[in-house]
């Protein structure tokens, strides 16, 4: 394959995790029948810009179509998380009545419903079915993927704008190139490019490899970031690590030359390096590393259910599709998974078909143990759970399974 950066054909094959299908792909009871289409989910290094990538790109239109199932009001960190950024932006930038901030992206609405309370004018571009709950917030939004030819739809019906932020989507984009000469040709001469993007350190490090599935084509480092804005004429000017989805690069990006480097740019390149993110070897290791926990998290399951104990998931996030069908656990482990959300109660997850459940089953029944599926969440979710009278044992699977009694 080629590299979807720099185009080098130096890109070895680090880690396989067997084909899956679209991990948000939920199914209805009636679709249990119907053949699923599972996708190689592969994992490649290029040698020349640094970029982590997945081979195999599933077609856009498959992955965030009409019945496509996550919305982020409902996860209330990144509510948090998301108000803060456009504070942040707000004050940062000086953005005033005069200006638009364009989300891409934009699901819900949720992030733009932070600059409206600064009376900043707001448009957001969402291509799945999600983007009607942004029409019911009366949040400007239009409903298609964000490209060149988009670009222009804005400039000609709207203006080009101050902000743009594209947070957990730019690792998305199928074109990049379509993708990035958009965002040339929409951004204003002092604009400012704002992404966050799950990042490669986190993923690495802590051993996040459920993280991986067919939505996020790119795993970026910063400097694999900088090589990509280059080709197009424009500075990374900033940097930041966040802690959203378990760990996120923010970056700050700009037309060459309207904003001065900041020294978090080479600090940071400096961690990666030493962290050994430029180097095959560290995902050679890496590859080895998550085989080895499967093998720790099945021998785990396997003993809980062999003593008579009942193990059900707590939540249904994307990422949990992955460590459940890399893991092949199935509903002869798990009872079933546990979840508020409306949209996926009374659905299966896809490949492994467990039903999920409205999680007020979990607190009547009390299964002996649960495992976390959100485990970026754990902080947050471990004291609701105990709150709302759950008394099972919690098993945080992600960097290492962990029993919380």
């Amino acid at each position: 394959m080629k590299c979807r950066i720099c185009y080098s054909n130096n890109v070895p094959k680090f880690l396989s995790l067997g084909h899956h299908p679209p991990s948000d792909a939920f199914l209805k009871e009636e679709e249990l029948e119907k053949p699923e289409i599972y996708y190689p989910l592969d994992v490649y290094f290029c040698d020349n810009c640094k970029l982590v990538q997945i081979g195999y790109a599933v077609d856009p239109k498959i992955l965030f179509n009409e019945d496509y199932a996550y919305n982020t009001s409902t996860n209330k960190a990144l509510v948090k998380h998301f108000s803060e950024l456009t504070e942040h932006l707000v004050n940062t930038f000086n953005l005033n009545k005069n200006d638009l901030a364009v989300d891409i992206g934009s699901n819900d609405g949720t992030l733009l419903e932070g600059f409206l309370k600064h009376n900043i004018k707001v448009l957001g571009i969402e291509p799945s079915g999600v983007a009607q709950l942004a029409f019911e917030k009366n949040i400007p939004t239009l409903k298609m993927f964000f490209d060149k030819e988009t670009a222009e739809y804005v400039i000609n019906n709207f203006e080009k704008p101050k902000i743009i932020t594209a947070t957990n989507v730019f690792a998305h984009v199928i074109d990049l190139d379509n993708f990035m000469s958009g965002i040339k040709l929409i951004l204003s001469d002092k604009g400012v490019f704002v992404s966050e993007s799950h990042y490669l350190l986190n993923l690495i490090q802590e051993l996040q490899y459920d993280s991986i599935y067919h939505e996020h084509l790119r795993y970026y480092s910063l400097k694999s970031l900088i090589y990509l804005f280059n080709l197009y004429d424009m500075d990374v000017f900033d940097a930041k690590i966040v802690d959203s989805h378990g760990g996120s690069i923010r970056v700050y990006a700009c037309n060459k030359g309207e904003f001065n480097i900041s020294d978090n740019i080479n600090n940071i390149l400096s961690i990666e390096e030493k962290a050994g993110l430029y180097s095959l070897n560290t995902f050679l290791d890496y590859s080895k590393k998550v085989y080895e926990w499967k093998k720790e998290i099945r021998k785990l399951l396997f003993d809980i259910k062999n003593n008579n104990n009942r193990i059900v998931c707590i939540g249904a996030p994307a990422k949990g599709n992955t460590l459940l069908n890399f893991c092949k656990i199935d509903s002869d482990l798990i009872d079933y998974l546990a979840e508020y959300t409306k949209l996926k109660i009374g659905k299966y997850s896809p490949g492994m078909h467990i039903k999920v459940e409205d999680e007020e089953r979990m607190f009547k029944e009390q299964p002996e143990y649960s495992i976390l599926l959100s485990w970026n969440l754990k902080d947050i979710i471990v004291p609701k759970l105990r709150a709302k009278g759950y008394k099972g044992k919690i098993i945080v699977p992600i960097p290492h399974p962990v029993i919380i009694e």
